[in-house]
């Protein structure tokens, strides 16, 4: 009997890539990866906030393996495989120019203005589909106002507010209406070939949290944001799919393994 093809979704930084860069957390990379090269029947999406040169960056400094698809920028893009490396997905392309309604990143920033401590990430933070925002503290104070000017713009956007707790910033994206990671999830499963039992999502921070509501299988590692593991378990339960949501004792890979091996999508 021939084993299913399985697919992991990964977020990057916080989950797959350690906040510390210590030798026992690299280790614990290591693992995770020996642990997926032996599971021939395992594909691999990550997705993050980062853009693609940066997303294959951080996968090199920790030795994770080269993934089928990249995710990036919040959900925005979508990068195959490819013979000269990854090329842009074009079909998800344009599902995102339409999205957006036909604004540019210029139109929503003018539309937002100047905030007392709301400031624009860096120039190669942003992207095509995305505007990036750093917040004084945590972003959700924020959400309100911003959302209030892009209405009087008619601007149709999707805000996902997510917190840094080793800058103790607050990050606040501002996405084509109906866009998230959870949108770029779900287009992964509808072109991987992967039924819904063999798709699993790994997360820790708010910009995940769509995502792990999608019905899909879930694992939050150990140090996700205590607010997100409290509002999740709340939420799994009035969907009724809290037995899809696994809560991970450990913290970054070896919580995204110690679910792998919960759901039985790996067998070490």
């Amino acid at each position: 009997m021939s084993v299913p093809r399985s697919l992991l979704a990964s977020d990057l930084d916080g989950t797959l890539i350690p906040l510390e860069r210590d030798s026992q957390r690299l280790r614990e990379v290591t693992q995770f990866v020996d642990v997926v090269d032996d599971s021939v029947n395992l594909m691999l999406a990550y997705v993050t906030g980062r853009h693609l040169a940066l997303a294959r960056e951080g996968i090199a400094e920790v030795g994770l393996p080269s993934p089928d698809w990249f995710v990036c920028d919040v959900g925005t893009s979508v990068y195959r495989r490819a013979d000269a490396g990854f090329e842009p997905d074009e079909a998800y392309r344009e599902a995102m120019r339409a999205a957006f309604g036909g604004l540019s990143g210029v139109d929503i920033r003018a539309a937002i203005g100047a905030i007392d401590g709301l400031d624009l990430q860096e120039r190669e933070k942003q992207a095509e589909f995305k505007v990036s925002y750093y917040t004084r503290g945590r972003p959700e104070p924020y959400v309100d106002t911003v959302q209030a000017r892009l209405d009087a713009a008619n601007a149709q956007v999707n805000l996902v507010a997510s917190h840094d707790p080793v800058s103790g910033r607050g990050l606040l994206d501002v996405l084509p209406a109906g866009i998230a990671k959870d949108y770029a999830v779900r287009y992964l499963h509808d072109h991987s070939g992967v039924d819904e039992q063999h798709l699993v999502y790994a997360g820790d921070s708010g910009n995940d949290r769509a995502a792990m509501l999608t019905g899909f299988r879930v694992i939050v590692v150990g140090n996700a944001d205590e607010e997100l593991k409290k509002d999740l378990g709340i939420e799994a339960v009035a969907q009724g799919i809290a037995e899809k949501i696994y809560f991970a004792k450990h913290p970054y890979a070896r919580g995204v393994l110690e679910g792998l091996r919960h759901f039985g999508f790996v067998s070490q």
